[in-house]
């Protein structure tokens, strides 16, 4: 690959550069149009990490309405897979069935239907396994329902939740320049009981390295009853050299003490362009 990179990073910027062309739309809404694959998958395409499979890559750019037999030709070019060859014309329809070596099962015996008073006993214990797997999941969901909603176990406050709600500026993939500054904003809810006050979101990786991409340590998250959405402002500024920037960020408290340690954080993801 040129300049040192390799497939799955180069795809992975043709990727985002083909979604921001599409409006940059969520990796959740592109997952509910695909109707095939997580976000979390469509994300992971992007990172430059590891080369993506085809399904994710089709999927991606179905969700992006892209032309997907041009990013199959693109996909395999970069995979490093050879064409098809085209199947020489006096062999097609003939050479298939004289050649062919998969073995075929010859019985002189007709095959016995099962007993329709077994297929009724293994049906009995099929429905009796479903209903002791549904008592059992409500023996322990129930429990945890308060006020119509799911409580976070994990939280360090008893009733305590809250709930990514989408990405409002800077979605996942942007491309920024070299030194360029934008403003993420997240949206959030407290979907627990307990009101929210003088908590924050704190960067994961502080004390942050000096290439990475500049912000606050934390921002402060204004106070939010229970119920609400809120929404949370950090100013970033992209790395002094092109690449990815991913930074994560986690609730805390003054001290900077997790309140849902549990939880995946929030984060910014930007590719990074000269």
């Amino acid at each position: 690959m040129g300049d040192g990179q390799s497939a799955a990073e180069v795809l992975s910027a043709e990727l985002a550069a083909l979604r921001a062309r599409a409006g940059n739309p969520s990796f959740r809404k592109m997952a509910d149009r695909s109707g095939r694959i997580s976000h979390t998958t469509l994300h992971e395409a992007v990172r430059g990490t590891r080369f993506p499979s085809w399904d994710t890559t089709r999927e991606f750019v179905r969700a992006c309405d892209a032309d997907e037999q041009q990013w199959r030709s693109r996909w395999e070019e970069l995979k490093g897979v050879p064409p098809e060859p085209e199947p020489a014309g006096a062999a097609i329809g003939t050479t298939a069935e004289v050649t062919s070596t998969e073995p075929v099962l010859i019985t002189s015996e007709p095959a016995v239907p099962e007993k329709p008073r077994r297929r009724r006993k293994y049906a009995l214990a099929a429905v009796v396994f479903v209903v002791v797997l549904l008592a059992g999941v409500a023996a322990i969901v129930v429990p945890k329902l308060k006020s119509g909603g799911l409580v976070d176990v994990g939280a360090r406050v008893p009733g305590d939740n809250s709930k990514f709600v989408g990405d409002v500026t800077v979605p996942d993939g942007t491309v920024l320049h070299v030194g360029e500054t934008v403003q993420k904003v997240w949206e959030l809810q407290n979907t627990g009981s307990v009101p929210w006050h003088q908590r924050y979101l704190q960067r994961m990786d502080l004390p942050a390295g000096p290439g990475t991409c500049r912000t606050p340590d934390r921002v402060l998250i204004g106070d939010t009853p229970p119920g609400d959405h809120v929404m949370v402002s950090v100013p970033l500024t992209a790395s002094p050299a092109p690449g990815r920037c991913w930074i994560g960020w986690k609730m805390v408290d003054a001290a900077g003490a997790e309140f849902f340690s549990t939880r995946r954080p929030v984060y910014v993801l930007v590719t990074v362009v000269s």
